[in-house]
């Protein structure tokens, strides 16, 4: 029997964090551990029916996303690692449908995602068909923390989460696993819910302009030229965002740069 652990990496949200273990809690096919790892600055409270059906972590405070679910794969037994972000859901039958498509040959299996907007939840999402390199150096394509289930092995196999990216780790985690010809199954249907909500948000516009700044660095020599230009214009335009009133002009040379570019 395929073991399967859950992996949550937390930074002061208990409220959302604490709905996010209840959908892990409320599977129809309950992983075998769930791993809370906590980056926070704040001791994590958990109502005492959750207590005893979790094991908790302290790290370093502010340590990062890829950081804490690195910590929380080491400290797993499972056959395979299904991450949940702290602010998102698990549709009931999630670990269920990845199950039926155990056979021995997938590594890593994603979901869909949809968004929890002001209480209702609308289509967002979805990788299937859509998932290869080319398009992972550009955009997301649905890529998140919180629809990824692989085995534990591939996981170290390619080192884990990049460390180094403040975002884009998500992708540079898919991109690593696709240079490797590693089996990924896309399960169109299987439902990760995230939250779109106005608490603290931990992908601020200097943290995407760093994020995207240094992916595009690991990434460059796989990237067209027109890649290449489309990554420094989310660059500039998040620089803009932090306040950098010159990379507003930047990007707007960049705009018309790729439009040339387009129509050779």
């Amino acid at each position: 029997m395929i073991k399967i652990s859950c992996i949550i990496p937390t930074y002061n949200r208990t409220e959302f964090l604490v709905e996010s273990i209840n959908s892990v809690l409320a599977q129809t096919l309950p992983p075998d551990e769930i791993i809370i790892v906590n980056n926070g600055n704040k001791k994590i409270n958990l109502p005492k029916e959750i207590q005893g059906r979790v094991k908790v972590y302290d790290i370093v405070f502010h340590a990062g996303v890829s950081q804490a679910r690195n910590f929380g794969a080491l400290m797993a037994s499972g056959d395979y690692l299904a991450f949940l972000d702290d602010d998102d859901l698990w549709n009931k039958d999630y670990l269920l449908n990845i199950s039926k498509e155990f056979n021995g040959e997938i590594d890593c299996f994603i979901g869909s995602f949809d968004q929890l907007v002001n209480g209702k939840i609308s289509k967002y999402k979805n990788a299937y068909d859509k998932l290869t390199i080319n398009n992972l150096l550009t955009h997301n394509p649905g890529i998140t923390g919180s629809n990824l289930v692989v085995s534990r092995k591939m996981f170290f196999k390619i080192g884990g989460f990049d460390v180094t990216l403040p975002t884009s780790e998500d992708k540079s985690f898919t991109i690593e696993l696709l240079k490797k010809d590693v089996r990924i199954k896309v399960l169109p249907l299987n439902q990760v819910i995230i939250r779109i909500h106005k608490n603290e948000r931990l992908t601020d516009p200097p943290k995407m302009a760093e994020g995207i700044y240094i992916f595009t660095r690991k990434y460059s020599d796989l990237m067209t030229k027109k890649q290449y230009i489309e990554n420094w214009k989310k660059i500039y335009k998040y620089r803009y965002k932090s306040g950098e009133k010159i990379a507003g002009l930047k990007y707007i040379i960049l705009k018309i740069t790729s439009l040339f570019l387009g129509k050779m």
